[in-house]
């Protein structure tokens, strides 16, 4: 998940965006949901919650290119080819969950989103899904 990243926006101004590792978003979407809250990221970004306007996927940092280039219909077929779209909302979704557990504790918010999901409640369709295929595999066995 380090090869993602995430771009928190507390300004209009170039210089207030902030791009983290993904596997830091929750904590991100935790500050957002907690104004009041202040957070201090890896690269040294510290931030209140109440100063974070947005938070959405950083397809220049992630794909490596320059935060000032602009994106063309080239660059949109390239990252919806390596599914970097996807998975960046993916992401998000599950951060955002994370960032909604009932008590969530520093050492969540300090432990990296990979670890976390872990933490989630696995959804009923998700689970009939897991059950079936186990079915399937089982019958499959020689």
């Amino acid at each position: 998940m380090d090869k993602y990243k995430i771009k928190i926006i507390t300004g209009f101004r170039q210089d207030q965006h902030y791009t983290i590792d993904a596997n830091e978003a929750h904590k991100a979407y935790y500050l957002f949901l907690h104004p009041t809250e202040r957070g201090v990221f890896k690269n040294g970004v510290a931030l209140r919650g109440d100063d974070i306007k947005q938070i959405d996927p950083d397809f220049h940092a992630t794909m490596g290119w320059n935060p000032t280039h602009d994106l063309d219909d080239d660059d949109w077929n390239e990252i919806r080819g390596k599914n970097v779209d996807r998975k960046l909302r993916e992401i998000c979704a599950k951060a955002q969950e994370v960032a909604k557990l009932p008590n969530i504790s520093r050492d969540i918010l300090d432990a990296p989103l990979s670890e976390n999901v872990k933490l989630l409640p696995e959804k009923p369709e998700q689970k009939q899904i897991n059950e079936a295929t186990k079915l399937l595999a089982d019958k499959m066995k020689v």
